[in-house]
């Protein structure tokens, strides 16, 4: 009579698998793809999200200083009061260009602070259309420098506005996005949900329109910019 194998062992080929060290592994990935949502960024700490958002907001506006240049004369030319003046006064453009970029920056700056009032909680999605957001902030400097650079061709201009448009479907999309999967607060009054989708889209249409009559008139299009302050206190609510 043969003896049987020891207490505690098997044989036959699927012995080695109650023992296997591949199977922790194993088990560890079926976990895994049985709980996605461990993958997934979420919750209701918005403080880095916002923290992120105001330095690039910040950063952006300080580099948009670096389109201002210092003038300069010929070497051997003695500098007056009236040839700086003149060089000065030449350079309004450029003044300009830096004091309506800054503006629309702290314009895309007040609505992103306020539409984070009414958000509660974050996931992967908003974080992305976030970053989207922050990209576009963060190239304004150097679209600045464009448009300072060659302010009376069409490409300059229609890359300004461009950039507005963009920002203003993104804000509007970052809110739209909130809303529908259940990210903003409960309490947020009909009134404000309005007023984030429809200055979005408005300050696009503004910047698009402009886009259009540049074809026309590089100057006209540049001029129809002002509308955009227009569109901003028509649609301002109370704590704007």
């Amino acid at each position: 009579m043969t003896a049987g194998p020891p207490a505690g062992e098997t044989t036959g080929p699927t012995a080695p698998l109650a023992d296997a060290p591949h199977d922790d592994s194993l088990r560890g990935r079926v976990h895994y793809r049985s709980h996605p949502e461990i993958t997934q960024i979420a919750g209701e700490d918005l403080g880095r999200i916002v923290s992120l958002s105001d330095g690039v907001f910040a950063f952006a506006m300080t580099l948009l200083v670096l389109s201002l240049v210092v003038p300069t004369f010929p070497a051997g030319t003695s500098v007056t009061e009236g040839g700086l003046v003149h060089k000065l006064w030449n350079d309004w453009p450029t003044f300009l260009g830096y004091a309506f970029a800054f503006i629309m920056i702290a314009i895309w700056w007040i609505v992103h602070n306020r539409t984070y009032q009414y958000i509660a909680r974050f996931d992967s999605g908003l974080v992305w259309i976030n970053m989207i957001l922050l990209m576009q902030i963060a190239v304004m400097p150097f679209v600045l420098g464009v448009y300072t650079t060659y302010s009376m061709h069409r490409v300059a201009v229609d890359l300004f506005a461009g950039i507005q448009v963009t920002l203003g479907l993104t804000t509007t999309g970052l809110w739209e996005y909130a809303q529908r999967k259940g990210l903003s607060k409960p309490n947020t009054p009909p009134a404000a949900a309005r007023y984030f989708t429809r200055r979005g889209y408005l300050s696009a249409a503004v910047f698009a329109a402009s886009i259009g009559i540049s074809f026309v008139s590089v100057e006209a299009a540049q001029i129809s910019w002002a509308a955009i302050f227009f569109v901003q206190r028509m649609l301002t609510v109370e704590g704007d």
